[in-house]
């Protein structure tokens, strides 16, 4: 009870935001998923901005060192990092991590092939006749995953850029990918002729929450959750996350150079 009495007044009364003046500094281990987290973007990512100015609304700065998911999950248990950005909210890690509060909620959907995927669906068994990619390696959501490990119309490939070129070039006529990812990697990478390709369908399959991860079990880790949930709420009550999502649509992570209003509202 005392240290949460001491947590809460000591969120009450942290600094003023500035890097000048700084009370605290935290190392964050963070991967390469654009648009999300990447060292060649823009403040690190879209997630990685929302999460450097919901620290430094609480007078703290943070570091980003970016490595595999893996490294930054077991560097961050064993003490090295203070956090790891980012991660779906997954139930089964939670006896290792805690989550943040959601820092954006995004929808998992498919992408389909428009001459030879379905228009819509309903039940995923509506899907059995077309040809299913999938990333190894990602977290689907319990029914999705349990349906991918018992289809035989699955394709496996080692990431979602292959995906996305397969279902342009027909090869497959769905792929299940969150719905941010798939509109910046064909934005990215691909023409006008081949996004003309591909369209998302609905109903979108899931909502996806991200969260910044803080490791269980160090002696500042629940100080680190307070903080950020602190700042993360200011953040909000800005009508900050909003605009940082319209400067990602807008090209802003993407081209630093590219002129846009990034105060207004």
């Amino acid at each position: 009870m005392r240290f949460l009495i001491t947590l809460t007044l000591l969120c009450a009364l942290v600094p003023l935001p500035s890097f000048g003046h700084a009370w605290l500094k935290l190392k964050i281990a963070t991967t390469e998923y654009a648009p999300y987290t990447s060292t060649e973007m823009q403040h690190d990512g879209y997630i990685n901005h929302i999460i450097a100015d919901a620290f430094l609304e609480t007078g703290v700065v943070v570091e980003f060192v970016s490595m595999s998911w893996e490294d930054a999950l077991e560097a961050a248990k064993s003490g090295e990092y203070d956090a790891v950005s980012y991660g779906n909210f997954v139930r089964a890690r939670e006896d290792e991590f805690f989550h943040s509060e959601p820092i954006t909620a995004e929808s998992l959907v498919f992408y389909v092939n428009k001459n030879a995927g379905p228009e819509n669906w309903r039940e995923l068994s509506d899907l059995s006749e077309h040809k299913m990619g999938v990333t190894d390696g990602y977290l689907y959501n319990d029914e999705l995953a349990s349906y991918i490990q018992a289809g035989s119309n699955i394709v496996k490939n080692s990431d979602d850029d292959t995906n996305l070129r397969a279902l342009i070039q027909g090869d497959i006529d769905v792929f299940p990918i969150d719905e941010l990812t798939g509109w910046y990697l064909l934005e990215r990478d691909y023409s006008n002729a081949e996004r003309n390709k591909v369209m998302a369908i609905k109903p979108f399959i899931s909502t996806v929450t991200t969260h910044l991860l803080i490791p269980k079990g160090q002696s500042d880790s629940q100080l680190i959750l307070a903080l950020f949930n602190k700042g993360l709420e200011s953040l909000t009550l800005e009508g900050k996350l909003t605009r940082f999502k319209r400067l990602l649509k807008e090209g802003y992570y993407q081209h630093p150079q590219k002129k846009v209003n990034f105060d207004r509202r």
